[in-house]
């Protein structure tokens, strides 16, 4: 009896690119987390009471995240993110729009 198999391609959901970005730019588990409460607008004191930690620490955390991405600040750490991560998909789908 054969079986017959398909192949989906589609774009990663979020979840599943947040992950791969934390690969890609070798991002612990909390340095992922600590960036994704940043890049929604948390501040310092925010992200350390919601995580239950030190402003300290998360202060550290995110000097790790940008040296890892190699970015200066947290404006530019949601510009590479954007940039590197979402602006070719949108670009690859206004391409099959346009015909």
């Amino acid at each position: 009896m054969a079986s017959a198999v398909a192949l989906v391609i589609e774009p990663a959901a979020a979840s599943d690119l947040a992950a791969m970005i934390a690969e890609a730019y070798g991002l612990t588990p909390r340095e992922l987390e600590i960036t994704q409460c940043a890049v929604r607008g948390l501040t310092v004191a925010e992200i350390a009471g919601r995580l239950l930690i030190s402003p300290h620490t998360v202060r550290d955390h995110l000097k790790a995240v940008y040296g890892k991405a190699e970015v200066s600040g947290r404006g530019e750490l949601v510009a590479r993110l954007f940039a590197d991560h979402s602006w070719p998909s949108v670009n690859r789908q206004a391409r099959v729009y346009r015909r």
